[in-house]
């Protein structure tokens, strides 16, 4: 039997009622390179139309027994490349926006983190510089106390100091950054407000 000179509808019939082969294989020859063409169109992509459109036919050949012959083959499968590539497309979308939405999260992250390593900076440059204005005697003190972790015994055994005096070295050289810390405060209050 020549298939090529068979109409849409007796193709369909052939291949959907009794399971024929070469009547699909027709109907593929005959719609393949138009579905892929349409796909092309709006996709750019080759690949992607070119599967899109023999997913499409595909589709015909496994819903077979199920399948209703539409009056017009070619609208029908037009409609339904159509359809396709708008899903692809929204799928694609969303692709990109999550990838967006990422490239954004990890952005605000690495911003967030260079801001806080300026912030930490700049909190160091003021801890030194208010450690700077501490006498002699009280920086040693309090740097064995709060940077080291040395006990009030063992910074007096150190330094040769009694008890007594480590502790009103760690009283004044506390009020000392409080104070510094105040005037930080209430200088960045008077920026703002």
């Amino acid at each position: 039997m020549n298939y090529t000179h068979l109409s849409d509808r007796e193709l369909l019939e052939s291949c959907c009622k009794h399971d024929d082969l070469k009547a699909y294989n027709e109907l593929v020859a005959r719609y393949a390179p138009k579905l892929y063409v349409t796909c092309q169109m709006y996709l750019n992509d080759a690949f992607l139309a070119e599967e899109i459109a023999l997913d499409i036919l595909f589709w015909i050949w496994k819903k077979r027994r199920e399948f209703s012959i539409p009056d017009n083959l070619s609208n029908y499968l037009h409609r339904a490349a159509r359809n396709a590539v708008i899903s692809q497309l929204r799928k694609q979308r969303r692709n990109i926006v999550e990838t967006v939405a990422d490239y954004a999260e990890t952005a605000a992250v690495e911003y967030r983190m260079a801001d806080y390593a300026v912030s930490c900076q700049e909190e160091e440059e003021q801890y030194q510089q208010l450690l700077s204005g501490l006498s002699a005697q009280r920086k040693e003190v309090f740097v064995l106390s709060r940077e080291q972790g040395f006990s009030y015994k063992e910074i007096a055994e150190k330094t040769n100091l009694s008890i007594n005096t480590i502790e009103n070295y760690m009283v004044a050289a506390l009020k000392h950054f409080r104070k510094g810390i105040l005037s930080l405060l209430i200088l960045f209050l008077n920026l703002f407000l």
